[in-house]
């Protein structure tokens, strides 16, 4: 199976390489790629079977920027049949449903690669999903504190813009600035943003600021 990397961290790739080589399964990487725009131009001049790519990733040398769930969208718009296997840091149930929704084959934490890696793949060469254990619990238990005591009400899931309007939101961004960001008007951009924050139950623009962080999309 060939088999592309797209991380933004050389030892990462390195390590995943290295766990693909010695598997003795058969895997073979074909390319590597350190941001979403050098991924899209490796997977366009090397075909492959599945791709393994990292959640969020900074912007390349030239300033060019695509990571999260705008990439996710990207890839399965352009390679509909391409298994892909994400790896994150985040523990955010919302964002975890929108990847699968845009795309995703698996969800792998990133601090459990050696032990989950190779199950993952089997996983989804057999044709079905692949969620971290972690991740199953937290999908399973999670749930926000206002919804619990709606009684379990069901789980919230953001959408490919609002979680975009979020992360910019909280990497500094206007309103004003991510509108001209994102070709959308302020008054969709606001709406996005309040979408989200009703979503999540969160009531001011201070908790936005640290779910995002806590969640990792301010990094």
């Amino acid at each position: 199976m060939r088999v592309v990397i797209a991380d933004d961290h050389e030892v990462v790739r390195i390590g995943l390489r290295t766990i693909l080589q010695h598997s003795g399964e058969g895997y073979e990487v074909v390319g590597e790629a350190a941001g979403g725009v050098e991924l899209l131009k490796v997977l366009a001049d090397r075909p492959c079977d599945l791709a393994l790519v990292d959640f969020l990733m900074p912007d390349d040398a030239a300033g060019h920027a695509l990571d999260g769930v705008a990439l996710l969208h990207e890839l399965h718009r352009r390679y509909p049949k391409l298994p892909i296997i994400v790896l994150t840091m985040m523990r955010n149930t919302a964002i975890f449903r929108t990847m699968y929704q845009e795309g995703a084959n698996a969800v792998v934490e990133k601090s459990a690669i050696v032990d989950e890696l190779l199950i993952a793949l089997r996983t989804v060469r057999s044709g079905r999903t692949y969620v971290s254990k972690h991740l199953t619990r937290q999908l399973a238990g999670d749930f926000p504190a206002q919804q619990r005591a709606e009684g379990g009400a069901s789980k919230p899931i953001l959408s490919r813009r609002e979680v975009e309007v979020i992360r910019m939101f909280a990497l500094g961004h206007s309103i004003t600035e991510i509108a001209a960001l994102t070709h959308k008007s302020v008054k969709t951009v606001s709406r996005q943003k309040r979408s989200a924050m009703l979503k999540l139950g969160l009531n001011s623009d201070t908790q936005l600021f640290e779910y995002a962080r806590t969640h990792g999309l301010a990094g």
